[in-house]
């Protein structure tokens, strides 16, 4: 092949996107086709050989070819430069100013839920909030006097004073925490850009995984302009009561209307006094000792004793280990107990964690509970209650 059909061909190949291998690979040829070419000329002056060079026809064209890989390699560099340097303090700095927020989630159930929140102005932590979820049909109003958890379907209202500790989320705190990662272990976060076809804009990628202590990881895009969150994808969190998994819009500053944190109770609804519950959970008669046991033991031993408590039809151990909890309606229909699982956070859950159960039914089928463990340490004394059922059984095998 001569020399100039094997540069032409050399050019050709810049028409692909070439990582940095390539480039200096092809770079490289570029160059051993101008070494192969001053072989040829082995009559000229060494003083003269560039301008020699450069009159040829065809090293003119290699010379061109090494600018234009020049410019290839260029192009990438270029492209990262013009993003604008990011870092975790401009958004904790452009939170300063918010007021409300709107936003459209999945919780760690994957069930969608929209939420209106209202920051206090001196701690940016949410001091009225509303969130819905359109599918199952549930509200909750936390609220710093009383707040309520209303299931439409069920006409039941749960009522507790205070704010719901499954919102009391501050967007700033996140990257409070995010910042404390970023300085003690660098690694744990990563920051990068990625290209949002929506917005058409390089958004700046915000990865957090593995802090010590920290129990939150997720991926956050933020907004180049504002410096502000537009989306937050979450891998785990393992914080009691945590029910945000990943926020697909947000609003800020946005109109509220006067009443969205209203709520009347409405009529026959079934009411669940929290406030009364949290008394009994916490009275020391109820439960049972777990001196000298680990977690997991300690929720093994008290869910066993409850479900056999269930199955010989003893009330009074029943409502000793479980005080709060709705007890079944006829025990004879348990034949019993087949396992009890590991105690694990459920995020969502902000009472205790929930160790699954097994049960066995005369009919033949097999339902998996999920009760919930509440540690305790009352003057001292280690020890654990039965808080009550996390969702409904799900059935494993149906009846014969």
């Amino acid at each position: 092949m001569r020399p100039a059909e094997d540069i032409d061909k050399l050019i050709k190949k810049l028409r692909y996107k070439a990582g940095a291998e390539t480039h200096d690979r092809v770079l490289g040829n570029v160059m051993r086709a101008l070494d192969e070419y001053e072989k040829q000329k082995t009559g000229a002056a060494a003083p003269d050989r560039w301008r020699i060079i450069m009159k040829s026809p065809i090293t003119k064209l290699a010379a061109a070819a090494v600018i234009i890989v020049c410019i290839a390699l260029a192009i990438p560099f270029m492209e990262k430069t013009v993003t604008p340097a990011y870092s975790v303090e401009q958004t904790l700095e452009a939170m300063q100013d918010l007021r409300t927020m709107y936003m459209v989630c999945k919780d760690w159930n994957d069930e969608e839920f929209e939420i209106w929140i209202e920051l206090d102005p001196d701690t940016g932590i949410p001091e009225y909030c509303r969130a819905y979820w359109p599918r199952i049909k549930v509200l909750n109003i936390s609220r710093p006097d009383t707040s309520y958890q209303y299931n439409e379907r069920g006409n039941q209202v749960q009522i507790n004073s205070g704010k719901l500790y499954s919102i009391d989320i501050a967007p700033a705190k996140i990257f409070e925490q995010l910042l404390q990662a970023s300085r003690e272990d660098p690694d744990s976060v990563v920051i990068s850009y990625e290209h949002d076809r929506q917005s058409d804009k390089n958004l700046i990628v915000v990865i957090t995984r593995g802090y010590k202590g920290y129990r939150q990881s997720f991926k956050g895009y933020i907004d180049p302009e504002t410096k502000l969150p537009v989306r937050m994808k979450g891998f785990e969190n393992n914080e009691l009561g945590a029910i945000f998994k990943d926020i697909e819009q947000i609003e800020y500053n946005v109109d509220l209307p006067e009443d969205i944190f209203d709520f009347e109770i409405p009529q026959g609804a079934k009411i669940i006094d929290h406030d009364r519950n949290s008394m009994i959970l916490n009275d020391p008669q109820y439960g049972i000792s777990t001196e000298g046991m680990t977690e997991q033991q300690a929720a093994e031993n008290i869910a066993t004793m409850y479900w056999k408590a269930l199955i010989n039809m003893d009330e009074t151990t029943a409502r000793n280990v479980a005080p709060v909890s709705p007890q079944m309606a006829d025990g004879s229909l348990l034949a019993e107990l087949v396992e009890v699982g590991s105690l694990y956070i459920q995020p969502g859950c902000g009472i205790g964690k929930l160790i699954p159960c097994v049960i066995r039914y005369k009919d033949g089928s097999l339902k998996e509970w999920k009760l919930i463990i509440l540690p305790r340490n009352i003057d001292g004394r280690p020890s654990c209650v039965i808080a009550g059922y996390y969702s409904s059984p799900v059935e494993i095998e149906q009846a014969r």
